[in-house]
This record gives C-alpha cells, structure tokens and sequence, in this order.
C-alpha cells in the first residue's frame, strides 16, 4: 500500500475519535434520541426580550421528519428564507416570502452577522448555534445553512459529504449577497459583517473561485474565516479576490484537533491549521493557539472566554463591526515570524 494511502486510513481511526457535533456546548436543548423542538407557526408576534433567528436554508422540506428539513437534499434553486423564535421548550419557525420581510418581522435594523455554520450540523442544530451567537454576543444573526450531518454515516464519509454541499451551495450563496446588497443600498446605516466557521469557509472559496462575487461594491464591514476547513496551499490566489468587506480576519490554531484530523485525511494543511507564506494581502492572521489549545469551536467557547478575556472582546469587536485595535499591546503581539498576530 502506498504510504499516502496508509496514512490517510490510519486517519480514519484518529478522525472518528474527534469532535462532530458538540451537542453540549449548545444553550439549546437538542435530544439526539426523542429529535428536536421545531413546531410550525402560522404567526410570530416578537417583542425585542424575545431570541429570534433568520435562517437562511438550501436544504428541501422533510414533511415527515420532526427536523423539519431534510438531512441530504439541496433545493434546485433560491433558497428559503424562515424567521425562528424561541419559547422554552420549542423553537417556532415561519416561513417568510423574503428576506427583507423577515428582517422587518425580526426588528433587525441596526447590526446584523451572517453566519456559515460548519460541519456536522442538521437543521436543529445549525439553528441552535445561530442563537447562542446571538445570546452570546448580543448581536442579531442570520444563519446561512446547508446540509452537513449523515445521522448514519461515518466520520469522513460525512466530512466529504458536506464538503460536496458547500461547494454545491455556492449559487445559493451568491443569491443570498444578491439580496443582502440590494437591503444595504436601501438602508445605508446597516451594520454587516460574516462570520464563516470551519467547513463553512467552502462556501465562500467556491464563490470567489467562480467569480461570483466579482461585481459587488463594500457589503460587510468585517468578515471572519474562524477555524477555516480549507485548503491552506496557495489561498491567497483565492482571497485576493474577495472585495465585498473592508477588513478580513483569519483565525488559526495548530493544535486544533479537527483541524489536524481533516488535514490527515485529507493530506493537505487546513487555512484554520497552519498558516504559510505567501499570506493574503488584504487579510490579517490571527494565531489563538496560546490559548485555544486544541478547541476548534473557541468563538463560542465561554469557559476560555472566562480565563481569556481577550479572546472574547476579538470577538464582541468583529461580530458589532467595530475594528479591532491590533497595535494595543495589552491583546495583541505582532509576531516574529510575519504571521500576523498572537492573542494575548
């Protein structure tokens, strides 16, 4: 057997012991054994105390699943857009005929994020993460969602498979940057910024690979690839071409331990792993290891934002669009070796 192969099967071993869906980091409630709480809703009456959640999806409906949408199917075209609020114990969810009436439903007027989830999410689930960015950081979301967990599959076969539907999902991205422009341009004072983690940063590969997003002017004020499960060879071909945000944050941990199982099975350095030259030049590296250790999910991690408080104002800074000060000496160090910046 070639020594390529026998690595990349001695990576199944390895792989299948890391962290998919962290059901418990969660605020949430998810049963893996009784299903969700998602009941449909003829009418959402929110008030501003209340947790509301956009969801943005490219999954088909699943009418005979308490999911409600479907774990592998990706709709032929637009996507669906649902307005979701949560009332202990069950989410209720409205479909919306478009994006601007969900956002004039939620209230969201000021600052929004856009989030990507990443691998090993359900419906259920990339909705629960949606919310607890929105508890946690106090800021409203919008939750751009794609079929990413095979409840009966294995570990790698999955990780391929939501590979394939990111990458599918790019015309449906590219729609969803369509619509959220022509909102920018009729309410000028709002606030955007897009938050992609882990496989999610595919999506976004994929777009700017088939110039997709070529011809729009500056959408978001920040965009964060957390943790990005892509290829970390020769991305700065790709990136340089994105010029829809004003500043791009790329997070990167070499002992995460996602991270480090898809670069085995995949024989190629993750973006989110181990940052090489040549970087990025309209990009700032952002090295969280000294404090992450092997956490892949640290943007939501409150036990180490407890111990790093700078880690969770990086944080609060990008997702409210605000610069973050990476000259201030008391939460950042320039590093050495010209690989962006370590969090102290």
């Amino acid at each position: 057997m070639k020594p390529k192969k026998l690595l990349s099967l001695g990576a199944f071993f390895l792989y299948t012991l890391l962290n998919s869906a962290c059901f418990s980091q969660s605020r949430f409630p998810y049963d893996q054994l009784t299903g969700p709480r998602l009941l449909w809703a003829d009418s959402l009456p929110c008030s501003p105390e209340d947790t509301i959640v956009i969801m943005v999806t490219v999954r088909e409906k699943a009418e005979d699943s308490s999911k409600l949408f479907s774990d592998e199917t990706i709709l032929s075209k637009h996507f669906t857009t649902l307005l979701a609020l949560w009332k202990s114990p069950c989410w209720y969810l409205k479909e919306v005929p478009s994006l601007e009436e969900a956002l004039q439903l939620s209230g969201y007027s000021k600052e929004i994020v856009t989030y990507v989830h990443g691998d090993g999410k359900d419906f259920p689930l990339a909705l629960n993460r949606a919310a607890d960015i929105r508890l946690l950081f106090d800021v409203p979301v919008i939750a751009f969602d794609v079929p990413s967990l095979l409840p009966q599959s294995g570990r790698i076969k999955n990780f391929y498979n939501s590979k394939r539907n990111f990458k599918k999902s790019a015309p449906h991205f590219s729609e969803y940057i369509q619509t959220l422009s022509n909102i920018k341009e009729k309410q000028a004072g709002l606030t955007l910024t897009l938050h992609m983690h882990s496989l999610g940063n595919t999506v976004y590969m994929e777009c700017l690979k088939e110039n997709r997003l070529d011809s729009y002017p500056v959408l978001f004020e920040t965009l964060l690839m957390n943790a990005a499960a892509v290829k970390q060879k020769r991305h700065k071909r790709w990136l340089e071409k994105s010029t829809i945000q004003k500043c791009i944050y790329i997070t990167y941990n070499k002992k995460d331990h996602t991270l480090n199982g898809a670069h085995l099975i995949t024989l190629r350095k993750q973006l989110g792993e181990r940052v090489k030259k040549p970087l990025a030049g309209n990009s700032y590296y952002i090295n969280v290891h000294p404090l992450a250790g092997k956490e892949h999910n640290y943007y939501s991690n409150v036990r180490l934002f407890s111990r790093f408080p700078n880690l969770q104002q990086f944080y609060m800074d990008i997702l409210h669009g605000r610069d973050v000060p990476l000259e201030d000496e008391h939460r950042f160090t320039r590093r050495k070796d010209g690989k962006g910046f370590d969090i102290r």
